[in-house]
């Protein structure tokens, strides 16, 4: 009876994680389509979704999830929050006009703020107020975008969305080093001004970008100098790894944020891709490559061990994305072409790898039930 009450908990995320795993491939295959490569008619269809896609239906779904998860003890109706974000998902994949999409994927980022905000009563701290900050983001970039608002005006709260996410669990995480006041202020200031600079946005995009691009330049030498990386990239094995994956990431943040300052307003092209898949590609993807380990086993409870392998896929990820944006920024076709389709197969890799390291250590090995946050180890 405990094995199938355990199922019957495990087998709805298991599907929920199976959509998260749809609607990446069908990002992937559009952001190739976006590069000229000749793909599949599904994918040349949802060419110009590759960012909600990406963000709002792998991404939105992934963290709602892994919320929902968390507070689970408190109350199941948590669950139908990722329900209704991958029910979007799946809409902006099958249905040729996107209305009833954005429609779901506004509801569930409301719902995901009512979590955060239930968290922030619980915990009235920092780094709970600085994840609620980003739920507030993808809120109101998913009203704008559902209001008529074109993609490249709302996108930069969308990517906010992610990038406090991450910064706040970082902040969270700094409590095992006792930073003083000051130094956990100086960070909030970085925050406070990169969150003005999205928000800014909305009304002027050129200052708006050059303001957020400041904060997150100074979000990445705040995270290079006190994140607990400084430590844990000396020990061996996952800890180790997961590591480099932020460290690099955190480099990718600063550049982002130079990028930002020196290009100010974006609207397509090869400058609007550069800045946004540094942020994307070279930040939030370097925190999932490195939090695999524990994103899987918290919201599917299968074991995922680590194996010195999962380097392959990120030095892949990191070189190719290096060779991607000097493509953008010099406006060399080959480069954006041939740097994308390997950060695509870079992620392709990271999900073979992963799947096989999920087979290999769940051999004989009765499910486990874990439950951490994303990106937060």
């Amino acid at each position: 009876m405990k094995a199938t009450a355990h199922l019957s908990r495990i087998l709805p995320r298991a599907l929920l994680m199976l959509i998260v795993a749809v609607t990446l491939l069908g990002g992937l295959g559009s952001g190739l389509a976006r590069l000229g490569w000749q793909m599949d008619p599904f994918s040349m269809n949802w060419m110009m979704l590759h960012g909600p896609l990406m963000i709002c239906g792998f991404l939105g779904t992934l963290i709602c999830l892994e919320r929902a998860v968390a507070l689970a003890a408190r109350s199941q109706w948590n669950l139908a929050v990722p329900v209704v974000n991958a029910a979007g998902a799946l809409a902006l994949l099958v249905l040729p006009d996107p209305t009833l999409a954005k429609v779901l994927l506004t509801a569930s980022s409301m719902g995901l703020l009512g979590m955060f905000i239930f968290l922030l009563r619980l915990h009235p701290v920092r780094y709970m107020a600085v994840m609620t900050a980003g739920a507030v983001c993808w809120v109101i970039g998913n009203a704008l975008w559902l209001a008529g608002q074109p993609i490249f005006q709302v996108v930069h709260l969308w990517t906010a969305f992610l990038i406090l996410t991450i910064v706040g669990e970082r902040l969270e995480l700094t409590r095992v080093r006792r930073l003083t006041p000051t130094i956990e202020n100086s960070l909030v200031v970085a925050v406070a001004i990169y969150l003005a600079g999205v928000l800014l946005t909305i009304v002027n995009l050129g200052a708006g970008i050059r303001l957020l691009g400041a904060g997150a330049l100074l979000m990445a030498i705040w995270l290079l100098r006190y994140d607990i990386t400084r430590y844990t990239i000396r020990r061996d094995g996952l800890a180790r790894f997961i590591a480099a994956c932020l460290m690099i990431g955190y480099v990718w943040l600063g550049v982002g944020g130079v990028i930002a300052l020196w290009k100010g307003a974006v609207y397509a092209g090869a400058d609007y891709a550069a800045l946004l898949h540094v942020f994307l590609l070279g930040f939030v993807f370097s925190m999932i490559f490195g939090h695999a380990a524990i994103i899987l086993p918290a919201v599917t409870g299968v074991r995922l061990d680590y194996r010195p392998i999962f380097y392959g896929h990120l030095i892949l990820l990191h070189t190719t994305l290096i060779y991607r944006t000097y493509g953008h920024l010099a406006h060399d076709l080959t480069a954006q072409r041939w740097g994308g389709l390997l950060n695509v197969v870079a992620v392709l890799l990271f999900l073979a790898m992963t799947v096989l390291a999920v087979i290999q250590s769940n051999r004989g090995q009765p499910m486990v039930n874990r439950s951490k946050p994303v990106v937060a180890a």
